[in-house]
């Protein structure tokens, strides 16, 4: 009861605070929804089962003009999680021998319940910005930081005051930060009023569980409504009517989603590995240099990774070393990025276009995940046992946080709607140097180690490229 008070308050002095003057740039509204926990760090022991969870915020918009908006809210995000460790469940015996009173078995290695629960609760605040596209069925897309406090903390001021004179670090801490991207579609049901779903993905900086550097995250879906007082909404014609002429306009925005195959593209490949697909979407921007070339940014989310089946010691990569024995693996990792590409791009044609783009990218790492099953055998003068490993591991600690890499890719775009166009196209990427981590001080890295692994990756992209008024 307290938070919703607090949450309130919040909202009522925003809502004093705007002058007059603001009210046709300023809205007001609130959402609720779910959230599907995404516990991410070195979780290579057991699986971590996501649980939903509530969140629910009130939040003012700002329109810095027709396209662009900051955001700001206060609202409330509980993260619930639940471990699962791997167990191993004898099967019937297949094969008896009276006689050599020897025999053979298999066993399945797979999450038992067992309650073991870890819960967060957090009051947060997140400043976004968005870019929405000029139409009825408004698409919103974006993202930005939040900042986050920890309610249900069970440790008190002074507890926690000796642990630092004492430089003992103690966990959960109290607050987090972090990242978050957003995308919803809003509709209008009266002037004043849109109703919006919006989908949402967090990514927390902060560990809370020390022995597997556990980090919170999110996959979040919501619904609300948002209220822009004296607004003067313009129907979908008069929007349109703005645009300008596409001779004269610079900037354009390009909402885009696409489906994407990745590999490991490094040259040098001493396990066994192959593709595996995935997923990108986000914004990008194109800033015209002349009538030919263009000056193309952006950001986008991006699920690479690459399928791995061989004899190892590691699940997700090739590591071999005869002191110790290796399990037939045969496994998916998916790793996401936060990508931001800087590209030159070259347009033949008016109404129908082609064009070619080549430049380089930023990915940032978000997540990484390990999925597939690992098979182990024993072998002794008396039994042979088999048995099947079930994986879900977060293996974010063994890459790298930045990924560098190049980019090129062609396409066509097709008019609609006036100045507005589709957009279709490929892209071709690959990393410059490797993603994995170098070896920690400290430990004793296998005889053969494969650390040179690399993002390899070509998209299929969707886009509507919109210009921009100025």
């Amino acid at each position: 009861m307290k938070t919703i008070n607090l949450i309130f308050c919040i909202g009522v002095v925003l809502a004093i605070s705007s002058t007059t003057s603001l009210a046709q740039k300023l809205s007001f509204g609130e959402y609720t929804g779910i959230n599907f926990s995404n516990f991410h760090g070195n979780l290579i022991t057991n699986k971590w089962v996501p649980k939903a969870g509530p969140n629910a915020a009130l939040f003012v918009e700002y329109s810095l003009n027709q396209s662009f908006s900051l955001q700001a809210e206060a609202g409330y995000a509980a993260h619930y999680y639940e471990m699962k460790p791997y167990r191993s469940q004898p099967m019937y015996p297949i094969y008896y021998n009276d006689v050599m009173h020897s025999y053979s078995s298999s066993s399945i290695w797979q999450p038992v319940y067992e309650p073991e629960k870890f819960d967060f609760s957090f009051l947060r605040f997140p400043l976004l910005i968005k870019y929405k596209t000029p139409t009825r069925l408004q698409l919103g897309i974006g993202g930005g930081m939040f900042y986050s406090v920890l309610l249900n903390d069970n440790l008190t001021k002074t507890e926690r005051d000796a642990a630092e004179k004492e430089d003992r670090r103690i966990y959960p801490p109290t607050h987090d930060w972090g990242y978050m991207f957003l995308a919803d579609l809003s509709y209008p049901i009266t002037k004043d009023v849109r109703l919006f779903a919006t989908g949402r993905l967090t990514t927390g900086q902060k560990v809370f569980i020390e022995s597997l550097k556990g980090k919170n995250g999110s996959s979040e879906i919501g619904f609300g409504i948002k209220y822009t007082p004296k607004s003067k909404k313009e129907g979908l014609k008069e929007v349109e009517s703005n645009v300008q002429d596409s001779s004269k306009t610079k900037c354009y925005v390009r909402p885009v989603a696409g489906i994407l195959l990745g590999w490991n593209s490094a040259s040098k490949k001493p396990g066994n590995y192959s593709a595996n697909p995935g997923y990108t979407t986000g914004l990008a921007f194109d800033y015209r240099l002349d009538k030919t070339v263009s000056l193309q940014t952006g950001i986008l989310f991006e699920r690479k990774g690459y399928a791995f089946a061989d004899s190892s010691l590691y699940y997700h990569r090739f590591a071999y070393d005869s002191k110790y024995k290796r399990n037939s693996v045969d496994t998916k990792t998916n790793i996401d990025y936060v990508t931001v590409p800087l590209n030159f791009k070259f347009s033949i044609g008016d109404s129908f276009t082609f064009y070619l783009d080549f430049g380089v990218y930023t990915g940032f790492k978000v997540n990484a995940i390990c999925h597939g099953t690992a098979i182990r055998e024993y072998i002794n003068a008396s039994s042979y046992t088999v048995d099947k490993i079930n994986i879900n591991d977060a293996v974010e600690g063994y890459f790298k946080d930045v990924d560098f890499g190049y980019q090129t890719g062609f396409g066509f775009q097709f008019p609609f709607r006036k100045n507005m166009k589709f957009d279709l196209g490929i892209v071709y990427s690959g990393s410059f140097s490797p993603i994995i981590k170098a070896p920690e001080e400290g430990t004793t890295p296998y005889t053969n180690d494969d650390r040179s692994l690399k993002n390899g990756t070509v998209a299929l992209m969707f886009g509507l490229q919109i210009p921009i008024n100025r």
